[in-house]
């Protein structure tokens, strides 16, 4: 009977590391839905699971010490597993809330994690507390201290639910969208720019190479584009292309994950798992299918779509993960290869990017001189190509007299040629040129070294702010505009396009961009979602 209590004590240990992980799960995936049967059934699976494993495991340590050490004198119950068990199950909520930096979620699910987090680090100190207690306590009385210890676990599971907060997205069978009179009027044109930090514009623009930003800043909107933390930067691209966070489009990674224990329904899919977290091992109940993220938007719409589903015509060229064009290449200027020529090596990588991003802008000016297409969509690629070339992984600008810094500034003034062709050509379309981030991913400690080693000396300064300008009638010229956040992009482009703006987005309107005749001339309006499986039309409110 000793042996069997010793034994159950462990694997009640294992138990309880196994119920706060079930709930963990839940607080990082806001958007599947949760249940009270679901939840018992997905607690009781891990409970049962984690307890065998950890409870078998620290018996047979158990067994291993008696024989190698002998029995111990010390009249130890086993009820500190317990305790030690939800000190690391704290310390797990605890690091995913600060060291992970979770903060792709939205902010309700962050102050849920966080009440969650205290809850389980009140309930650790007084597991701790009875554990003192019951160190010099009869048998007896070490299992009623046993029992109280779980009552206050259950407790804690039951409030744990209760501060759990509805996320998912509800999905309506009709929709009705209200469209502006201006719908269609002013065509739009999207410039993506991978990995040009608003830093380096102010930098580059102040040594008069970029004449063409230098212009529109001066009379156009231009402000900082703030990147979220994220462990992949898909997951940042995502959001420019659908105005969602990630817990929405689900795009956070190169996989998302589906178990037994939830349906096939996409939206119930886990899919907020950063990297180096470890739920491959230990948080995803086998067997597991790993699933590649539909991209660019993953499980929603991107905003191209949203243009066509109202009946206006859109033209996507070379969008991150949007898939390759097949297109004529146009002959780079030699003296722009010859700018190129100290690189040594990397010269031909860097001029195929050029290349690339030449014929990129040839097929925006080709789309855009369709009167047929309201949206055309660019991305320019080629720069950060050219920074991997190089070498360059960090968000400070090279000097000039570098090799590196010669280099990105003869790129640079190519992408600013471009951008002043196109907006010379199409001087009544609505020019948006973005860039999301700069060139630095943030990092994600992986291992208990990195994060040691993050803690004494961090060099890594993290994404730099990206930026978005945009010009043409209309446009206002504010002082100190407010930051920008990824999924303001589409509900912005939405507004300037006459159409309404998705309440399930998570994004604003930049409202700031526009001037007050334009405010006043075209009313914002909203429609439920436009994920809809109808969307009815309807123009100028008729």
């Amino acid at each position: 009977m000793n042996i069997r209590w010793a034994y159950l004590k462990r694997v009640l240990a294992g138990a309880i590391f196994g119920l706060y992980v079930a709930h963990l799960l839940y607080f990082l995936n806001p958007q599947v839905d949760i249940t009270p049967a679901r939840l018992a059934i997905v607690t009781i699976v891990y409970g049962l699971i984690c307890g065998v494993l950890f409870g078998s495991a620290l018996w047979v340590l158990r067994i291993l010490r008696v024989k190698m050490f002998g029995r111990s004198e010390n009249r130890a119950h086993g009820f500190g597993y317990v305790v030690l068990a939800a000190f690391i199950a704290a310390a797990l909520y605890w690091m995913h809330l600060y060291v992970f930096r979770i903060g792709y979620l939205p902010i309700g699910a962050v102050r849920v994690l966080a009440k969650a987090t205290n809850l389980i680090t009140a309930t650790a100190f007084a597991l701790l507390l009875l554990w003192v207690i019951e160190r010099n306590a009869d048998r007896r009385r070490s299992r009623a201290i046993f029992l109280v210890g779980v009552v206050l676990i259950a407790i804690s599971s039951f409030f744990l639910y209760q501060r759990r907060d509805s996320y998912r997205t509800e999905k309506q069978s009709v929709v009705v969208a209200d469209v502006g009179t201006v719908a269609g009027q002013r065509p739009i044109i999207v410039v993506a720019i991978r990995n040009l930090p608003y830093d380096w514009i102010l930098t580059l623009s102040g040594e008069g190479s970029l004449p063409f930003f230098d212009q529109a800043r001066g009379r156009g909107y231009f402000t900082r584009l703030e990147p979220f933390p994220a462990t992949d930067q898909q997951a940042l691209w995502a959001s420019i292309a659908t105005g969602k966070l990630p817990f929405r489009h689900g795009v956070t990674g190169r996989f998302a994950y589906r178990t037994s224990l939830n349906s096939r329904d996409p939206t119930e899919r886990f899919l907020i798992l950063p990297s180096g977290v470890g739920f491959r091992i230990w948080g995803l109940i086998p067997p597991i299918d790993r699933i590649a993220p539909q991209l660019p938007s993953g499980d929603v719409l991107p905003f191209w779509t949203l243009f066509e589903r109202v009946g206006l015509n859109a033209s996507v060229i070379d969008w991150p993960s949007a898939g390759k064009q097949q297109r004529p290449r146009p002959m780079v200027a030699p003296a722009a290869v010859q700018r190129f020529n100290g690189a040594g090596r990397a010269r031909d990588r860097i001029v195929r990017g050029l290349t690339a991003d030449l014929s990129t802008a040839d097929s925006i000016r080709a789309a855009a001189s369709n009167r047929n297409l309201t949206l055309v969509v660019g991305a320019l690629n080629g720069f950060e190509e050219a920074q991997r070339a190089i070498h360059i992984f960090t968000n400070d600008l090279p000097p000039r007299s570098t090799m590196k810094g010669e280099v990105l500034r003869g790129y640079a003034e190519q992408i600013d040629s471009m951008l002043a062709s196109i907006a010379r050509q199409f001087p009544d379309h609505l020019l948006v040129v973005l860039s999301p981030s700069g060139p630095v991913a943030p990092a994600l400690a992986t291992t208990p070294y990195a994060m040691l080693r993050d803690w004494i000396s961090n060099e890594d300064p993290g994404a730099d702010d990206g930026f978005v300008l945009i010009s043409g009638s209309g446009i206002a010229h504010p002082q100190k505009p407010s930051p920008a956040a990824p999924d303001d992009v589409v509900p912005t482009l939405l507004y300037a396009a006459g159409l309404p703006i998705g309440r399930d987005m998570d994004g604003r309107v930049l409202t700031d961009a526009f001037t007050d005749e334009l405010l006043r001339h075209n009313a914002l309006s909203l429609v439920q979602t436009y994920e809809a499986k109808q969307l009815v039309v309807r123009r100028g409110g008729a």
